[in-house]
């Protein structure tokens, strides 16, 4: 199928100058699986595509996978809260929320990000960020360092024309036009950040990333700020 494997995807990018102090790694028994994003001290978001059963950890503060970094802080999700309307076979309203058991204490190193109220026109440079595979086709190989690419925002006309009706208004589409950088898996609900602002949640592109002309599709953050608001403040 187009859609990608939800398994776990920077091609192209490099290592973040410094840790993004909003991005968090989602981890169960099997390893990191997803990456996701803190929004406040108690409340994580993700994709929905990332909810799988079992036990739920994640990870704040980490920048390499492979040593201790002493900025980590280490919580378990106390409920995970897909949107209603979640559609898994179209991705579409591709959006989780995660409840920590006990907040985060909040420093230079974790840190939440601010949520977009409209979305960014096309042309906006953004930044990509994640653990993700760094070779597609398979093998994959996974880095230590969380990976950064810089991506432009591509217009919902221009998505739609690489990949007709599976484009939905809830979906925002990033990549470069000539091929080579792309989020592709284990980037999985990451982050998309445009001027230090919350766009849009790694969500769903082929099965082999970082093709010409196929830019990588993501949840639009702007059109669930109601939806976030309400399910934080039921807590």
């Amino acid at each position: 199928s187009m859609i990608a494997q939800t398994d776990t995807r920077i091609v192209g990018g490099y290592p973040c100058e410094k840790a993004q102090p909003w991005q968090a790694a989602i981890f169960d028994l099997n390893g990191l699986y997803c990456g996701g994003v803190l929004i406040n001290k108690d409340w994580v978001m993700t994709a929905a595509h990332c909810r799988l059963p079992g036990t739920t950890n994640i990870r704040l503060g980490e920048y390499n996978l492979r040593q201790l970094d002493d900025s980590e802080q280490r919580r378990v999700a106390a409920k995970l809260i897909p949107h209603p309307s979640y559609n898994p076979a179209t991705k579409d309203n591709d959006i989780m929320l995660i409840k920590l058991v006990t907040p985060v204490q909040l420093n230079n190193n974790v840190h939440p990000i601010a949520l977009a109220s409209n979305a960014a026109p096309p042309g906006s440079v953004c930044q990509v960020s994640g653990w993700g595979t760094t070779t597609s086709p398979q093998p994959a190989s996974f880095p230590a360092l969380l990976q950064c690419a810089d991506l432009e925002i591509i217009s919902a006309a221009e998505c739609r024309r690489e990949y007709s009706s599976l484009v939905t208004d809830n979906m925002l589409c990033a990549g470069v036009r000539q091929g080579g950088i792309d989020s592709c898996q284990g980037d999985s609900g990451g982050p998309l950040v445009c001027g230090g602002i919350l766009q849009g949640i790694v969500s769903w592109g082929l099965e082999e990333c970082a093709q010409p002309n196929k830019p990588g599709v993501y949840t639009k953050v702007s059109k669930y700020i109601n939806w976030i608001q309400q399910t934080v403040r039921g807590g």
